[in-house]
């Protein structure tokens, strides 16, 4: 009887065995994160929650900021999507921000660990303390579609610190807001529960953003 002989993987096989390992790192990370915040989380709880060695994490992350940098990526890149569904083509400043609050809120309530990572962890909050040329490439992108949406309703040209300061302000009422309603209701009844204050607060970000 011949012995079998074991084909060697193709290219192709193993950068989707490998593009699942790392997906499957990042997952448990997400989740690891939720639970016990980035800072005292450590590289063993990772590779144990994703059932992997250590030495598979760092075969695809140098170290764990690598690992937050690229879930804060992806979930930036993911609200950013979010926005430009919720918003569409808005026809005033006020529908604009409207649109700007719902893809917040909407992203979130459905997307809870990525909620910790960007909110809790304040940082989309960290925008308004930080130099321009100190921004990384996922806020800028999130910056950049905050000012297009508002772009054809205020005045001209449009203030970048503004820009940034509404989009700190649209995070801290949406973080502060969820980070208690979230616990007690479920999605429909903070949705409802949050008219109120929407109202006042665009309200305000109108006034701010139209002020030459």
């Amino acid at each position: 009887m011949n012995d079998m002989v074991t084909q060697p993987d193709s290219p192709n096989r193993t950068q989707r065995r490998a593009s699942k390992t790392r997906n499957r790192l990042l997952k448990a990370a997400l989740s690891v994160f939720a639970e016990n915040g980035t800072d005292a989380t450590t590289i063993e709880e990772i590779t144990q929650r994703a059932d992997v060695g250590k030495g598979t994490f760092y075969r695809h992350f140098a170290d764990k900021n690598e690992i937050i940098s690229v879930l804060i990526e992806q979930c930036v890149d993911d609200l950013v999507e979010a926005i430009a569904r919720t918003a569409g083509q808005p026809r005033s400043l006020q529908e604009a921000l409207d649109g700007l609050v719902n893809g917040h809120v909407e992203f979130f309530l459905s997307r809870q660990e990525e909620y910790i990572l960007l909110f809790q962890g304040r940082v989309l909050l960290r925008l308004d303390r930080q130099v321009a040329n100190d921004i990384e490439q996922p806020y800028i992108a999130y910056l950049q579609r905050v000012e297009e949406l508002v772009r054809p309703f205020v005045p001209q040209p449009v203030d970048s610190l503004k820009v940034r300061r509404l989009a700190c302000a649209v995070a801290g009422f949406v973080s502060g807001y969820l980070s208690f309603a979230m616990i007690t209701m479920e999605p429909q009844a903070v949705r409802e529960s949050m008219e109120p204050m929407r109202g006042a607060f665009l309200s305000g970000m109108v006034g701010f953003m139209e002020r030459p």
